[in-house]
């Protein structure tokens, strides 16, 4: 079919349908809300989709009728009537019917369509769009067919949405979205519509700021709330202030891997009436996670508010208590979906009137309901007054996140000794099966020593715990093989199960099980002992090895790189001058930067009888120093250390003497101005809380953004093995730090001097410069900003620099003038309170837009000084005669003193006659702005003595564009008298 055809048939087609509902009643109003949802057709092909349409119509407007399906990809729209109708399809208050539309349709083709549906006409009396009656409604969901994404059905609103709410209290709607396919879910606020693309006529949202429906919130503070929670989907009005019936529309959008792949339309009714009774109130439990197969059981409260507001205390008004329902909003035995139809929800009555409920919720996911987005439970309460116009809801959500079972059995192996002979070094490790519904990759993960993980709702393994990722093996494999371990150190395994895409999900990690892989020798100390950039030392220390050849001593080479991981041969240094010998096993590494470069270690071990015959045989496992980094916040700063070494630096105990000693690393701090030394500040029981610390201060000493702190930190580690003797202490580099500074400095006073070739220039009154007092270069003006800064206590007093702003235009803001200048330091001795000054050399005009601004040592930015806008006072007169005789005297046509701030010249010389006889253009860039005529006509002959006129154009230099060309006329006299020759 041809697109004409289409549109065409099209265009008839909807003509037509408004034709057979105007056949039923001229003024046919009946529609409230509706919804429009995609899925996959039971065993159908990859792009055979149903889609539904749920209509919720005005029992006080017409009958149900026929609507238009539009499916958006060049085909025929077609006519659909509401089925599967029971006498008990209404909503609560029996007001709306709801009607079901569906049709099946096989796209003809892999991308992205808009699907809408059009009928006439929506319910009168909808406050927020004109002429409701007589107004289309029409909704436009879009959906994404793409197969590499995976196959994908909407969203479905499981929650109704014509909702009542009352004048003063605060009104919440939840749609209930469920995506069958466990995508991310988030919410926006749109426009209703009455076609595709095209707004229902002067629609406005509840809280237009030209209308008078939303005033203050419940608790009576300005201004009212309405908006869609991005992440919950609760549409919040707090809180209508006229009654009336609203239309609200807003798209449920639906996320797979970042990518927006569709969006379900939601336009609903939000009825406001002026209703003598207080909406309950719900209690429910906060948001938790459960392991597949485990049940979880929580209790719901909700109850009735029973007291007057205290702007009605008539007793005469039917306040309650009343009896209170409480139930899932989202379970329903209309429509059973998985996993809601599932879960238990028991309800038993209690208090005055029955107006207290309690509900007992149980639920025992299993394993296909694991996915990584949590399940939504919206409860609703619904109290029962007398009168049921009188009647007010609540919902309110609770979060839970299905993780899968931590897979069991873990076995770590090490290698033997004959596999060490052999240099077969490898960790094996074996598992159960996981046999858990949905899992497709075994995640495998390891650190240096033991940690205790216990994790309540989280699932895999947190980069805190120093667990790092090895590998994957597909869910139904139960061991793997670790061979990038090496001598020396004590690895540590768990495993964790990730369920595919697109509901995806993750296990509990499982426990942990160990492996230590002996080695002939072990570094055991990298320890600081003084930072600086130019002058660092690192202590260094390690075991002298077990495993020499029988009447072999050992040597030692010892070699550093920087950072902390294995290099390349060639980018290590050895740093000893020669063979390190038997059981001296330290060393000292002086004049390094350890300030600013985390460093690590290895040692060669060599044997023989003396150094000439040794022969290198091992080598050990690198250990580098522990690298101190900072996060600062406003009033807090939080401190990370990390160290690539063999030991575990967390380990729960270390042996001291015959004793076990719980491991704390030790936080030592110095206060710049206050101490001059280091003192223990506090301590980590990092088995637990991992390597980081927040420094919160003291309860009567809390931090100062004025002061800055400087820190190192304690390490303790162990082996975690008998063979090698703990604890083994290092120490990081010192940091130091000062809180986030968010204060901008307070901005200077400015002020400006112009110079021209030196001398002030207050004014456009100064004589320009005569001939011959100063040379006419362009460049020789010049501008001298001077500022003084503002110290006070709203204002930061940390300034270092200055930024510089100049532009040849008026500008009054930051933007306007655009990026800095210069920069300059703040000068070394200088008090704040002292003038900073800054000139601008060597140029050809001073016009112009000046301002500066100051900057802390945080890098905050002050607002623009006063800004100084000022423009160039032009100077350019010629004379009214010369004589170009030769005598050296006035021979040339210049002005008579420097030109002030011009560019170019544009000039014509024209005889008594009115012909042009000579013709000058200064040349941009590199122009002669003082023409120096000799008096000679363009083709290089002398001009008769007599008088002339001359006209011409400056280019100059001025603050407006439109200022800048000056046009010139006059006239002179050529005198030619005898020679001086």
């Amino acid at each position: 079919m041809r697109p004409q055809t289409y549109k065409l048939l099209r265009t008839l087609l909807l003509l037509t349908l408004v034709f057979i509902v105007g056949l039923t009643d001229a003024l046919a109003t009946h529609i409230r809300a509706g919804d429009l949802t995609m899925r996959r057709k039971p065993n159908g092909g990859e792009r055979e989709y149903i889609i539904t349409v749920i209509l919720y119509r005005d029992v006080n407007g017409v009958p149900a009728g026929e609507g238009l399906i539009d499916f958006g990809d060049g085909t025929e729209p077609i006519f659909v009537q509401a089925n599967n109708l029971n006498p008990g399809d209404y909503t609560e208050d029996g007001e709306t019917q709801i009607l079901i539309y569906q049709a099946e349709h096989n796209f003809p083709s892999n991308g992205t369509y808009k699907i809408s549906y059009f009928e006439r006409n929506r319910n009168q009396g909808v406050r927020n769009m004109d002429i409701s009656s007589e107004t289309p409604f029409f909704i436009q969901s879009e959906f994404l067919i793409n197969p590499v994404l995976g196959l994908n059905s909407s969203p479905v609103l499981l929650i109704p949405p014509v909702i009542k709410g009352a004048i003063g209290q605060r009104f919440v709607h939840n749609a209930g979205a469920f995506d069958v396919d466990g995508d991310s879910l988030s919410y926006r606020l749109t426009v209703c519509l009455q076609g595709r693309d095209t707004p229902v006529q002067n629609y406005r949202f509840p809280d237009d700021p030209n209308e008078e429906w939303s005033k203050v919130t419940e608790q009576c503070e300005e201004p009212a709330d309405f908006r869609i929670d991005e992440i919950t989907g609760d549409l919040i009005w707090d809180a209508p202030f006229v009654a009336g019936q609203y239309n609200v529309a807003f798209f449920v959008e639906e996320w797979r891997n970042g990518i927006l792949i569709g969006s379900v339309n939601r336009d609903m009714q939000v009825i406001i009436d002026d209703i003598v009774n207080l909406r309950p109130i719900i209690e429910a439990p906060a948001d938790t996670c459960v392991v597949a197969g485990d049940p979880i059981l929580k209790q719901v409260f909700a109850y009735d508010q029973s007291n007057a507001p205290c702007y009605n205390t008539d007793s005469t008004l039917d306040w309650g208590p009343h009896r209170v329902s409480l139930r899932i909003a989202q379970k329903s035995d209309a429509v059973p979906i998985s996993p809601y139809s599932e879960m238990d929800f028991n309800v038993v009555n209690g208090g005055v009137n029955d107006s207290e409920a309690t509900g007992a919720f149980s639920w025992t996911p299993q394993c296909s309901d694991v996915r990584q987005e949590p399940y939504k439970v919206t409860f609703r309460a619904l109290d029962h007054p007398n009168s049921r116009n009188q009647q007010l809801g609540t919902l309110e959500n609770w979060h839970i996140r299905v993780l899968g079972p931590p897979p069991t059995g873990l076995v770590a192996t090490p290698p033997n000794s004959t596999e060490i002979t052999n240099r077969d070094i490898k960790v094996t490790l074996n598992w159960d099966a996981y046999n858990c519904e949905g899992a497709d990759k075994i995640r495998i993960y390891r650190k240096k020593g033991s940690i205790d993980f216990n994790p309540e709702c989280e699932t895999g393994l947190p980069a805190w715990t120093g667990y790092e990722f090895v590998d994957e093996v597909d869910a139904n494999a139960t061991s793997f093989v670790d061979r990038t371990v090496q001598q020396g150190a004590n690895y540590c395994y768990r495993i964790y199960a990730t369920f595919g895409r697109p509901q995806g999900g993750e296990s509990v990690a499982s426990n942990e099980d160990c492996a230590f892989i002996p080695d002939g020798a072990y570094m055991v100390q990298v320890d600081v002992e003084e930072t600086s950039e130019d002058n660092g030392k690192m202590n260094l220390r390690w075991t002298v090895p077990q495993d020499l050849t029988p009447g072999k001593v050992p040597f030692y080479n010892v070699y550093r790189g920087e950072g902390n991981e294995r290099l390349d041969d060639s980018e290590y240094q050895k740093i000893n001058s020669s063979l390190i010998a038997g059981q001296d096993t330290t060393l000292m590494d002086i004049l390094i930067n350890t300030d600013e470069t985390q460093f690590h270690y290895l040692v060669e071990l060599l044997e023989g009888t003396n150094t000439s015959d040794a022969v290198a045989f091992d080598t050990t496992l690198l250990a580098s120093s522990t690298r101190l980094r900072s996060n600062p916040a406003l009033d807090y700063i939080d401190l990370i250390w990390e160290a690539n070494v063999g030991w575990n630096l967390t380990p729960d105990t270390v042996e001291v003497g015959a004793n076990k000693v719980a491991v704390y690393h030790k936080i030592y701090r110095k206060i710049e101005g206050d101490e001059t030394n280091f003192s223990l500040y506090d301590s980590v029981f990092v088995h637990t809380e991992g390597l980081r610390y927040r420094d919160n201060g003291k309860p009567d000493a809390p931090l100062d953004d004025k002061k800055l702190y400087t820190y190192y930190i304690e390490t303790i580690g162990s082996f975690e093995v008998p063979e090698i003797a703990e604890p083994l202490i290092n120490r990081s580099q010192e940091l130091t730090v000062e809180l986030l500074d968010t204060i901008p400095p307070c901005p200077p006073t400015l002020q400006l001097t112009n110079y021209e070739e030196g001398i002030r220039m207050d004014s456009c009154l100064i004589e320009p410069f005569k001939d011959g007092d100063k040379l006419c270069n362009k460049d020789r003006f010049s501008v001298q900003l001077v500022w003084r800064n503002m110290i006070g206590a709203d204002c930061d007093d940390d300034i270092v620099k200055y930024n510089i702003y100049y532009s040849r235009r008026a500008s009054f803001s930051k933007n306007e003038f655009g990026a800095p200048i210069a920069t300059i330091d703040h000068p070394i001795g200088v008090p704040l309170t002292s003038p900073v000054s800054y000139l601008i050399d060597n140029r050809e005009y001073v016009e112009g837009s000046y301002a500066v601004a100051a900057v802390d040592d945080s890098g905050n930015e002050s607002i623009l000084s006063n800004v100084i806008i000022q423009d160039n006072c032009v100077y350019y007169e010629l004379p009214n005669a010369f004589t170009p005789n030769g005598d050296n005297y006035n021979d040339t046509f210049i002005p008579m003193r420097c030109p002030r701030f011009v560019e170019g010249i544009e000039f014509t010389v024209i005889n008594r006659y009115g012909a042009n006889v000579y013709s000058y253009k200064s040349v941009e860039n590199d122009a002669d702005i003082e023409i120096n005529w000799d008096g000679k006509d363009n083709n290089g002959n002398e001009l008769e003595p007599g008088n002339y006129y001359y006209k011409g154009t400056l280019k100059t230099y001025r603050l407006k564009a439109e200022d800048e060309k000056v046009e010139i006329k006059g006239s002179f006299v050529i005198i030619k008298g005898n020679s001086s020759q």
